[in-house]
């Protein structure tokens, strides 16, 4: 389910960042028919209110040609789809004709579906070994009025289903959330978000599944042997390759495939490992991508940014610029680095830029995807 504390990112130490996204990606493979995701933020920041251009923008070919001709699938947050209207008003963000005509589009410009989704979120009434398939009857009503209307799932991607429990929904760190209402492990939890992907096998069979989880949670060797420890030193020692060979040994348990595990830590992530050297350093980002790949499982590496935190009251244009600036950079500077992954996910959840388009129009999403793309050719 969609969360205020959504992406515990460990960029530093405590921070907390908020939800919300939007992605594109690029594969290796010029075969490959998932290359390129697309998913502009839908969202005002602090809720599920959707920012006035997101849809007019989405089903308007005009407004982005250029990315439009480069994207294989079109990805966006479960939380798009509830049919519960937000405070104070009196229809879903998204009427059923609306998401129909979504639907259309997408299928007209024979685009495939990713949804980013919740996967586990502990509460009180919901724990134990029945978590996960508790949280799943929760997702799949969201997710099914997607498919009665016509819809198809190509894509489900969990969002911090082990660490974000961890932490326990709403505590930011440091440390392991002394409040959490179900003190599980890693490997309990990892058990339980498998329980979740079976239960939603069952229902809509033909997707794919991913996971995404912040690489500032474990320690990483990186591919000239460097150890990246875990950004917050108060958190138990998690190694990378311990927690995702653990993952892949339930999943075949289950007789489940992992699709794709997509990385975030981001411009302010590789920013933090560079600190000492004054530059960014992929190495933690190389580490994961390599070791994911050797497993068989496509890697992705989401690209993005924040503008200057350090601005109080930001004017919107220098933030935008900022953002822009910035995951720009992140993306020429991984792939300078040697980067490799199968998707190159640009993926936001910050309020900036907060326009989702025109691609032609600076400092936008689609704009920001529409140089990358260029970049990428």
């Amino acid at each position: 389910m969609i969360s205020t504390e959504r992406r515990a990112l460990l960029f530093w130490p405590i921070i907390a960042a908020t939800t919300m996204l939007w992605a594109v990606a690029v594969s290796r493979s010029d075969t490959a028919t998932d290359r390129v995701w697309i998913g502009p933020k839908p969202f005002q920041t602090g809720g599920r209110e959707l920012r006035n251009d997101y849809w007019p923008t989405l089903t308007d070919a005009g407004r982005w040609p250029t990315v439009l001709a480069r994207t294989d699938v079109w990805k966006s947050y479960i939380m798009l789809l509830p049919d519960v209207p937000v405070p104070g008003k009196r229809g879903p963000e998204l009427s059923d004709d609306q998401l129909k005509a979504l639907i259309a589009f997408m299928k007209e410009h024979n685009l495939k579906v990713a949804f980013e989704v919740g996967g586990l979120r502990n509460s009180k009434a919901r724990g134990g070994d029945q978590a996960g398939e508790k949280y799943a009857k929760c997702e799949l009503k969201y997710l099914l009025r997607w498919v009665k209307l016509g819809g198809r799932i190509d894509y489900l991607t969990t969002d911090h289903a082990v660490m974000m429990n961890m932490r326990g929904v709403g505590f930011p760190g440091p440390g392991l959330g002394p409040d959490r209402p179900w003190k599980m492990t890693v490997q309990e939890l990892t058990d339980e978000l498998v329980d979740y992907f079976c239960a939603v096998h069952e229902a809509i069979p033909e997707a794919k599944f991913g996971v995404i989880e912040s690489l500032g949670f474990f320690q990483v060797t990186g591919p000239d042997g460097r150890e990246y420890p875990h950004t917050d030193p108060l958190l138990p020692v998690w190694r990378f390759t311990e927690y995702f060979d653990y993952l892949l040994e339930a999943m075949a348990r289950a007789n489940l495939v992992l699709d794709h595990f997509h990385i975030d830590f981001g411009f302010e992530g590789v920013q933090f490992d560079g600190r000492a050297a004054g530059a960014l350093d992929f190495g933690r980002v190389l580490g994961v991508e390599s070791y994911v790949q050797s497993k068989g499982v496509k890697a992705g590496v989401i690209v993005n940014a924040f503008h200057d935190r350090s601005v109080k009251e930001p004017d919107p244009k220098d933030a935008n610029r900022e953002a822009t600036e910035r995951t720009i950079r992140f993306y020429r500077e991984y792939e300078a680095a040697g980067g490799k992954a199968d998707h190159i996910l640009l993926q936001t959840w910050q309020p900036y830029p907060d326009r989702t388009g025109p691609e032609d129009v600076p400092n936008t999403v689609l704009n920001i995807a529409r140089d990358i793309l260029r970049h990428a050719e």
